[in-house]
Formats: C-alpha cells, structure tokens, sequence
C-alpha cells in the first residue's frame, strides 16, 4: 500500500475538519457577530482538504480514473468519502466570499452545514476501515482514532493562529478556549481506543488466517511514543497560555509534537494491512 499518501490523506482532512470545528465554535462562544470571523482557519482548512485530495490522488494506480470513485454511491463507503470530503471543501470555499458580505444570519448556516459535512466525511472514512478481512481496523479504536486525530490537530491548529493573531494578548480568549477544549477532547478520544485497539490486535493474533503484521515499533513502543509525544504538546499548550516566552513558539512546538504523534500512530495503522489469498 501507498502508506504515505494515505496518511497525508486522512491526517490532512480531519485537521482541516477539526480546524472548521474549533473555529466555528469559537466565533460562535465569542458572540457570532461577522466582524469576529476571520478568513485565515477557513483557508487553511481548505488547502488542507485540498492536499489531502490531491494526496489521495497519489494512492491511484491511474489518477485520471479518479472521477470513477463516484460511481458507486450506494454502496460503498469509498465512494461517499470522496464525495463528502468534496462537499465540505465545497462548503469550507464557499465561507471565505459569504464572510465579505453583509450576512451574518447565512455565514452561521454554511458554518454550521460545513462543520456536518465535515463530521459526516469522518463517518464515512471511518466506515471505509471497518472490513472484516482486517481485524486491527474493523473496531471501534479507528472511529475514536479518526475523530481523536480530528479534534487534537484542528485544536492545535487553532491554537497557533489564535497566537499568531494576538501575540500581545496572552491568556485565554473564546477562540483559544475552543481549541484547548479541542485538543483536550483529542486526548481523551486517543487515551479511550488504546484499549479497544488492544484488543483488536489480540484479535487479529487469534485469526489463523490473518497474517500477523510486521511493524518497526510494536504497538507497546508506539504508544509510548505517541504519549510522550503527546504529554509534551499538551505541556507545550499550557506554556502557551500561561507561560513565559512567544506564546506562538509554543504553540507551533506543540503543534509539532502533536503533529509528529500522529504521523507514528497512523503509519502504524496502515502497516497492520495485509492483504489475503495467493
């Protein structure tokens, strides 16, 4: 498998995912009001969906067949994905000229369909991992894996541009309680499918005929890893926030960790795939 452009994939499309949440949420505890939005998480959030779907691309033997993913809507998840994944950029682009205008009442309704295609594009991902012929992915650490990735990077994300849009006004504001809520609820989604995920490796170890993956690091040194990593992000954040020194320093470091955590645990996730039959 193209581990790599699947991972860029998955992580570039639920932090643009998560990012529309945070931000969303945040304008909406800050007061709603159009003069508060800003253009700049939109847009980034919609690169990242873009790169995302250009990295899929990548995962095709011929990428000019792509628009064949489409054709099979009733059936298969794969092809929801891709059309939902599409729908919410649609949407994500659509926010950044309805923000110029003088509509408050309708940013709040395409924010709000933006921020469902979003969720709705992460169900469908998931569902798209749930086989049976994959005991490591048929289980429901991957539905807490992919909403966990969504809500820790979208956070961490909002929290550096929060820092970066007021490097002079440390502290809490609505925007930057948003996003430590966001990373927050991450960590607690990826602390909930380590066990599940346990047990699903057990699992895959009892299926005579499932191959048993080969990985370089076992799952016991990658958890470890990725809540080293994790724990320092998280450190990285509270600095930001109450510390001493540039809030977006540690804000980007922590961004980097988190980033990083992700990264090991979701190579690990493609690497327990193997394929059945001669």
């Amino acid at each position: 498998m193209h581990n790599w452009s699947l991972v860029c994939f998955t992580l570039s499309t639920q932090s643009a995912i998560g990012l529309v949440w945070v931000s969303a949420t945040g304008r909406w505890f800050g007061g709603g009001t159009r003069a508060v939005f800003s253009i700049w998480p939109m847009s980034i959030a919609l690169t990242l969906a873009a790169l995302g779907l250009y990295a899929a691309l990548a995962h095709l033997s011929k990428p000019r067949l792509a628009p064949n993913a489409l054709r099979n809507l009733t059936a298969s998840w794969l092809s929801r994905e891709v059309l939902l994944v599409q729908a919410f950029a649609g949407a994500v682009a659509l926010l950044i000229p309805i923000s110029l205008l003088d509509a408050s009442s309708g940013l709040v309704i395409l924010e709000a369909a933006a921020c469902l295609l979003g969720g709705a594009a992460l169900v469908a991902m998931t569902r798209v991992y749930l086989l049976k012929t994959v005991p490591v992915w048929n289980s429901p650490a991957t539905l807490l894996e992919f909403a966990g990735s969504a809500m820790l990077l979208g956070g961490a994300l909002g929290a550096v541009l929060t820092a970066l849009k007021a490097t002079d006004q440390p502290g809490w504001s609505p925007a930057l309680i948003t996003a430590a809520i966001g990373i927050l609820l991450g960590l607690i989604l990826k602390l909930t499918a380590i066990f599940p995920s346990l047990a699903a490796e057990q699992a895959a170890r009892d299926q005579t005929w499932y191959e048993p993956t080969v990985a370089p690091l076992s799952i016991g040194r990658a958890l470890t890893v990725r809540m080293g990593l994790s724990l320092a992000g998280l450190a990285l954040i509270l600095a930001a926030i109450n510390g001493p020194g540039p809030t977006w320093l540690w804000s980007c470091l922590s961004l980097a960790c988190f980033g990083t955590a992700e990264v090991v645990g979701r190579q690990r996730f493609y690497k327990a795939y193997r394929r059945l039959g001669l």
